[in-house]
């Protein structure tokens, strides 16, 4: 099957899907693809060799794609994330979804972005459910996570729902797939011992 994250920088939900035998489809892969043929990059480079004062923004986007997906009175922002996200959401066969914030910082900025990615304005967040609620596949939702235990919870749902897509492939169930984990609302810290039960239940 041909499985979209969103956001699909996110490591959390990228290595599960990367490491099962679906297809990930990937915004930065479509990105790449579009532009490729115009050296893109090493205009890019070149630009800043010669310390131009041009602009270094990436040529060749068209924002107005995402008029389709949420018409023409949109933000720009909006309409330029729905232009790339759009058409991936239309090819996908099943999507694996991570949404919100937390104020409950568990890592410094770098570490959570690479984790978790960028999940981009609420207006995009609905817009991007919207659709993919229109299309009727396969969709898990995730919750952004403000502990360990919600983090090793994401992990494990990620697996089932894998699975359940196999098996949904192979004919082996036609049922539609069920959470196994809810919100888990805990404190900030943890002590360690608490910590060491919650790693016993994945073991």
């Amino acid at each position: 099957m041909k499985v979209a994250i969103i956001p699909d920088s996110a490591m959390i939900i990228l290595n599960p899907v990367n490491k099962s035998k679906h297809q990930l489809l990937s915004l930065f892969d479509q990105m790449y693809k579009e532009e490729k043929n115009k050296d893109i990059i090493e205009e890019y480079r070149n630009d800043v060799n010669k310390s131009s004062s041009k602009s270094h923004s990436i040529e060749g986007i068209n924002p107005y794609k995402g008029i389709k997906y949420c018409g023409y009175e949109s933000p720009s922002g909006v309409l330029g994330r729905m232009s790339k996200i759009g058409p991936i959401i239309d090819e996908a066969d099943a999507i694996i979804m991570l949404t919100g914030n937390s104020s409950k910082h568990m890592y410094n900025t770098l570490n959570e972005l690479i984790l978790f990615g960028s999940s981009s304005c609420i207006n995009t967040q609905r817009i991007i459910e919207s659709e993919i609620r229109k299309k009727k596949i396969p969709f898990l939702k995730l919750d952004y996570p403000d502990s360990r235990e919600d983090i090793i919870n994401i992990i494990d749902e990620e697996n089932n729902f894998l699975k359940y897509l196999k098996d949904l492939e192979e004919g082996k169930t036609d049922k539609p797939y069920k959470i196994k984990h809810q919100k888990i609302v805990c404190n900030d810290k943890i002590s360690v011992n608490e910590f060491k039960n919650i790693s016993k239940r994945i073991n």
